[in-house]
């Protein structure tokens, strides 16, 4: 039986968390400074942060089986959101070989769990600084974008490398300094000010925040340094969210930090069925109070989906039938 390491748990559970609440949000950035400011914020570090942690805890076995786990997830995703999309009227769509959606996530684990296993006797730190370095230099190519997942792919792998070379102990050495979780606390309070009461100088890095997207013309001739801002924005901001986080277990929320793909999986698809047929979304009219029940109902989503049991034995019988051993 596998140790848990609560630090890592919790961390996933705040993650998770955020990522319902920014999907939530999406439809209403362009209506609501709060949302445009507090989407800025998540997307900063929550998507780097999972992959970081995927990195840390990246084995190379059974390589082909996660590989497989993964990309059946993924595509499992995406048909599960055409049906549900038809269900509610919303018109059938599916993308086999592009993917700029929610289900971008398990595909990319798939080939960086590929990928680094391939270079898994290879000097990680050169290629971690290649990476980076190609990163800067990819959203000047208007072709790299969601095909494939090849932006997001080239964007955030220097991220999950960085994973595999840092050591969890080394983090919680960091932790024990106590200089090290006030520094932590004003570099967050700093960038949460910036992103909601100067939003309008930093919103332009929202768009290479995703990972997704070449250079906005208004960057273009300087997109290098500002991709590359971007990643000290993300180092500083998501070590800070590590060195802040509370190493013990916490009561119910460890243990649903231990059910993330549940929520990620199964949260897009409630918000659907919940718009369609209770209409969540005109509580934007509401003003700051419904604005503020939207988000609690993205909590209360992320807290439900985390409960284990049916929910999870979709994703549980995909993974027994990916590692299950074939009898020669």
């Amino acid at each position: 039986m596998k140790t848990r390491i609560a630090l890592w748990d919790n961390l996933k559970f705040l993650l998770i968390m955020l990522v319902v609440i920014g999907h939530f949000m999406e439809l209403f950035l362009n209506q609501s400074n709060m949302y445009s400011s507090l989407s800025l914020f998540i997307y900063t570090f929550h998507m780097p942060l999972f992959l970081f942690v995927s990195g840390l805890f990246h084995k190379n076995k059974n390589v082909g089986q996660k590989c497989i786990f993964f990309i059946s997830v993924g595509f499992i995703q995406k048909m599960v959101f055409a049906i549900v999309r038809y269900i509610i009227g919303a018109g059938m769509t599916f993308s086999f070989l592009s993917e700029g959606g929610i289900p971008w996530f398990m595909f990319v684990l798939s080939i960086y769990t590929l990928i680094t296993y391939l270079l898994r006797n290879q000097n990680k730190e050169y290629i971690c600084l290649f990476s980076i370095m190609l990163a800067c230099f990819v959203g000047y190519d208007k072709e790299v974008g969601d095909f494939l997942c090849l932006s997001r792919i080239l964007v955030f792998y220097p991220i999950y490398l960085l994973g595999t070379i840092v050591s969890d102990e080394k983090i919680k050495d960091i932790k024990k300094n106590k200089w090290v979780g006030w520094i932590s606390l004003v570099i967050l309070i700093a960038w949460l000010f910036i992103c909601f009461y100067d939003r309008e100088k930093v919103i332009i890095l929202k768009h290479l925040f995703t990972g997704r997207n070449c250079f906005a013309p208004s960057i273009y001739s300087y997109g290098a340094f500002m991709r590359l801002l971007c990643y000290i924005i993300t180092f500083f901001v998501g070590a800070s969210i590590i060195f802040l986080m509370p190493s013990k277990k916490i009561k119910w929320i460890s243990a649903m930090g231990e059910r993330t793909i549940d929520v990620y999986f199964w949260h897009w698809p409630v918000y659907m069925l919940l718009n369609r047929f209770f209409h969540i979304n005109k509580l934007l009219f509401w003003g700051a109070k419904g604005k503020v029940v939207l988000l609690l109902i993205a909590v209360i989503v992320t807290f439900v989906l985390s409960q284990g049991g049916i929910i999870s034995y979709p994703l549980n019988l995909i993974k027994s039938c990916c590692y299950k051993k074939q009898n020669n």
